[in-house]
């Protein structure tokens, strides 16, 4: 599958209101079997309004390098795939009660879910055998 997007396509894509992300998000994770985040010397988090911790992830890379600023800065796009962030990566999460923010922009808007809302999500996008 071809991982590059024109920039057009990107452009219109950041421009979608977060329900409509977290939408294209659920596809295209489902699609490609995969999930982005940053990773430093660590996964970038980001803070909620309530001031929790945050795992800010992207359907693709592209989306994920454009949000590598301020106080990402350094930080690269790593892929998570699907199996591990049902297994592993979401359960835990869970267990912490720490958010996902699915598909933050360069300016900084999220879709925030809860790990188990995410995990029910992926499930049904996934489809019966899932």
């Amino acid at each position: 599958m071809e991982r590059e997007q024109s920039q057009e396509r990107i452009q219109s894509v950041l421009r979608l209101p977060a329900a409509r992300r977290y939408s294209y998000f659920l596809q295209r994770v489902v699609e490609s079997g995969e999930v982005w985040g940053l990773d430093g010397e660590g996964w970038a988090l980001a803070l909620d309004d309530s001031g929790r911790d945050v795992l800010p992830l992207w359907p693709a890379p592209e989306f994920a390098a454009m949000c590598a600023t301020r106080l990402w800065s350094g930080f690269q796009p790593r892929a998570i795939t699907l199996q591990e962030l049902m297994d592993n990566v979401l359960p835990q999460l869970e267990e912490e009660g720490m958010p996902v923010g699915i598909f933050f922009t360069p300016e900084g808007q999220g879709h925030p879910v809860s790990a188990r809302e995410l995990i029910e999500a992926l499930r049904t996008a996934s489809g019966p055998l899932a």
